[in-house]
């Protein structure tokens, strides 16, 4: 369920054929609605997408009555986590739709703020929600996991940001806060401090992620946190050998089944998870 109104709320967000003004409004009801269980929402403004999208939009007050069905204790997870997406991308449109020029987020907070709303949120919702299937589910303390769950999410996200850096820039943003945007959109290179500081960044949230992984139980949970992460590092390591800031960098499909068998061993053969985590960070 939360992955369906968050993939409707990304859906509103995006159509840029639609105005600003109109896309924030329109977020701003499906919260709502959402918050009451509603089925009046009218998505007919919003509704530029075509094809698999456009469905999805059509059956917003559907999933909505759906949600309503969900323990009380699921569905306050859903809210609570799609309340954070919501305003980030909310956040998002403010930011940089309403502007002329390129615009990039102000401080280092402000790119804090975005990279948990949109993605360390989720990291905190997922472990929330497992850890009301699975009693047992971690041997670290829950204030500490939903600590790192939550930078394993920043830390994905920031990959998406630094990876994706050229082609922001050319759609008139930077979530990286650089000085000059409108020069750096000419040459990202000029960005380059910047940039590599986020990618040490980055690298940084994803070992608190390796934390995360080596500290709960589930093996198929382990799995399904590993893959990602260990395409994260690669793309990470990938992106430095770069000798220019360009896009369309990442792990080749070849490389992708290798991690994948490497996750399926550290999931399963916990005393090899070190070994392994050495092979993928060398």
């Amino acid at each position: 369920m939360a992955y369906l109104l968050a993939r409707a709320s990304d859906t509103i967000a995006d159509t840029n054929e639609i105005a600003p003004v109109v896309r924030r409004q329109a977020l701003a009801e499906f919260e709502h609605q959402m918050m009451i269980g509603g089925v009046d929402l009218d998505l007919t403004s919003c509704m530029a997408a075509e094809g698999t999208e456009k469905v999805l939009l059509t059956k917003v007050p559907l999933i909505f009555t759906t949600l309503q069905q969900l323990s009380a204790s699921h569905r306050e997870l859903v809210v609570e986590v799609l309340q954070k997406i919501i305003q980030g991308q909310t956040l998002d449109i403010e930011r940089f739709e309403l502007q002329k020029g390129v615009q990039a987020l102000s401080d280092a907070a402000a790119l804090d703020e975005y990279i948990y709303l949109v993605a360390g949120s989720v990291g905190e919702f997922w472990t929330k929600l497992c850890r009301l299937e699975w009693p047992n589910y971690s041997k670290i303390p829950d204030t500490e996991l939903l600590r790192l769950g939550a930078n394993f999410g920043k830390g994905l996200q920031l990959i998406n940001i630094i990876r994706d850096f050229p082609v922001d820039l050319h759609g008139g943003r930077s979530y990286l806060p650089i000085p000059n945007p409108e020069a750096v959109a000419a040459d990202p290179e000029m960005a380059r401090a910047d940039w590599e500081r986020s990618r040490i960044q980055a690298l940084q949230y994803l070992e608190e992620a390796w934390r995360y992984v080596t500290g709960i139980r589930p093996p198929r949970v382990r799995f399904a946190c590993a893959v990602p992460l260990f395409i994260g590092i690669r793309t990470l390591y990938l992106l430095a050998q770069e000798p220019q800031i360009r896009p369309g960098i990442k792990v080749s499909r070849a490389e992708v089944r290798k991690l994948m068998l490497l996750a399926a061993f550290a999931a399963w053969f916990p005393f090899l998870e070190s070994r392994i985590y050495r092979i993928i960070i060398r």
